[in-house]
């Protein structure tokens, strides 16, 4: 409102809105964005990893990023801050001397990758998977494939990994494929041992062996992620050593567990939900030696699917055989629906329709679960840390 008095007053003005400013944007996030990229260009970046997929982007980048600190100077995405603004401020906050940059980057509709790869200009690229999120949006999971495919977009000649069999990506030339179940895939991290100590895996790759990785546990998703970080790791020249000591340093201890009262743990994995993530989430949960219910609250963007994949989580919290199943959101009766269906009972079953009222779900909480581990799974806009923390 004052920017053409401060104009005649002397200052120097920038604006989105009146074209008589010194510099005119017509869109501030494309701004921001192209101001990110030319500031990259002034640190000398070495190599720049971009990350995205339906799951396991975070794990991905986190184990990505300690191994790869072990040798480098990395900047990676601070949390989840993924998107076509998140991912510009994840640039302009890398330190001058950063020489690897390893960066999340989240979708939602078709194009947004395509603009991020745009100005983040990757060269290697990883796609964790191909699943249903957003596909209300979108439509299909080829749709979603060519929608992740856009990370690769911004570069002339990038290295994609993706996972193997995975046919919906077979036509990317530059793709490399992962694995954790075939030694036929160009990088694969196949478990050899599981015993009351824990894990023993062996990593594959054409010229590389990396024997005896040991995990004293893990998510079940951890595997999967830690593939994909080894391959960007050799990509990004480090050698077989260098690995092996760093992946000596890292905690696999995975879940996130928060203490509560009366013996509650929460398995918090409430930062966003899709059907695979709900199932990994379950596989963690079981892995865990306690007592186990669950706090399954509304997976979004899902658009006509949104019946049939929730009657399905409830069918696949039912087979998990919990304790104790509370509902949050106003999907919750298709997931009730598919509990009952496999012969979960009713009376285990606790549903709060007002995502306006978290507390109604904590005291539930509080009323018919003790000495227990409670997974905590939804989409980010239900926000069910509101609950953890009355349980707090």
């Amino acid at each position: 409102n004052f920017i053409l008095d401060a104009k005649q007053r002397g200052a120097f003005t920038v604006s989105s809105k009146f074209q008589e400013a010194d510099v005119f944007f017509s869109s501030t996030v494309k701004a921001l964005q192209k101001i990110s990229g030319e500031y990259k260009k002034l640190l000398g970046i070495k190599k720049t990893v971009a990350i995205t997929g339906s799951v396991g982007k975070t794990t991905t980048k986190n184990l990505t990023s300690k191994i790869l600190e072990t040798k480098y100077k990395v900047h990676s995405t601070h949390k989840n801050l993924n998107n076509e603004i998140g991912v510009p401020f994840t640039l302009l906050s890398a330190p001058r001397d950063s020489e690897i940059l390893v960066i999340e980057a989240g979708m939602n509709h078709e194009g947004e990758l395509a603009e991020i790869s745009g100005f983040l200009k990757p060269d290697i690229c990883v796609i964790t998977k191909i699943g249903t999120a957003h596909i209300g949006n979108l439509g299909s999971r080829e749709k979603i494939a060519k929608a992740k495919s856009e990370i690769i977009s911004g570069s002339k000649n990038p290295v994609l990994l993706s996972p193997y069999g995975e046919i919906l990506l077979n036509s990317i030339p530059s793709r490399k494929t992962v694995s954790v179940k075939t030694k036929d895939a160009d990088f694969a991290l196949i478990q050899k041992k599981a015993s009351d100590c824990g894990f023993k895996f062996d990593f594959f790759s054409k010229n590389t062996l990396l024997s005896d990785i040991s995990f004293s546990h893990y998510g079940t998703h951890i595997p999967e992620c830690l593939a994909y970080a080894i391959a960007v790791s050799l990509l990004l020249d480090m050698t077989e050593h260098e690995i092996t000591k760093a992946l000596s340093k890292i905690d696999f201890h995975a879940p996130n567990l928060i203490e509560c009262a009366n013996g509650i743990l929460i398995l918090d994995d409430s930062y966003n939900s899709s059907p695979e993530a709900v199932e990994t989430a379950f596989k963690t949960l079981l892995l865990c030696n306690a007592k186990h219910s669950a706090l399954l609250g509304d997976m979004l963007e899902l658009g006509k699917y949104t019946e049939r994949l929730h009657y399905n989580i409830g069918v696949l919290a039912a087979k998990s055989k919990i304790n104790f199943l509370y509902l949050f959101g106003e999907y919750s009766d298709f997931t009730k629906n598919g509990a009952l269906s496999y012969g979960f009972e009713e009376k285990n079953i606790f549903v709060n329709y007002d995502t306006q009222k978290p507390q109604i779900t904590a005291e539930a909480i509080k009323l018919h679960s003790k000495n227990e581990v409670i997974l905590f799974k939804a989409s980010r806009k239900l926000r069910l840390e509101r609950i953890i923390n009355i349980l707090k």
